[in-house]
């Protein structure tokens, strides 16, 4: 499995809610897999496609075609 785990916070105008990162970190600077916010939606963005998902989610890195499982109820990918 590779070393997935989210990152920074992208900050919004006060009061929007914040959007966090998931990323693969296989490389410098991390390969993004998606972004959520604490509603735990997911946005994927692959080429020209973008997906929102609700609930638990596997992506493969495109780099390092590691398979990442995230789950936004625990914050946390489960590798």
């Amino acid at each position: 499995m590779g070393p997935a785990r989210n990152t920074r916070r992208e900050g919004r105008s006060t009061g929007a809610p914040h959007i966090d990162r998931w990323e693969c970190h296989c490389q410098e600077p991390p390969v993004l897999l998606a972004t959520y916010d604490e509603r735990g939606t997911i946005n994927i963005k692959a080429r020209d496609r973008y997906w929102t998902v609700q609930g638990m989610v596997t992506a493969r890195c495109p780099k390092c075609g590691a398979e990442q499982t995230f789950d936004p109820a625990a914050r946390e990918p489960l590798g």
